[in-house]
């Protein structure tokens, strides 16, 4: 399942000045999701986010646990095994790519 970026960038833009600790929280985790999936686990389109993160933001203290590089090196692949594929674009972090070749 995705949302439409332009939607999640609208609706989180800005957080308001009165906000409390939970909305911050929220905002957090909305920033955190707009990471993941525009620069982590980004697709060949980049204007959809994917909500398949949203699991492990639940607990904003549990986050820094995961092995982040582990998962974005194994998604790389992923999208690299399906850009070889007759008529695939290549898609994922491929800033991670760049910066390997470099």
């Amino acid at each position: 399942m995705t949302v439409c970026y332009t939607w999640f960038h609208e609706r989180f833009r800005v957080l308001p000045a009165d906000a409390s600790e939970e909305t911050v929280r929220i905002y957090a985790r909305a920033y955190i999701l707009m990471l993941l999936s525009s620069q982590l686990f980004a697709d060949k389109n980049a204007n959809r986010v994917h909500l398949c993160w949203f699991p492990y933001l639940a607990s904003l203290d549990e986050l820094g646990r995961y092995s982040w590089s582990s998962a974005a090196l194994a998604w790389l692949y992923r999208c690299l095994c399906r850009g070889t594929n007759r008529n695939v674009n290549l898609a994922g972090p491929l800033q991670l790519l760049q910066s390997w070749i470099f």
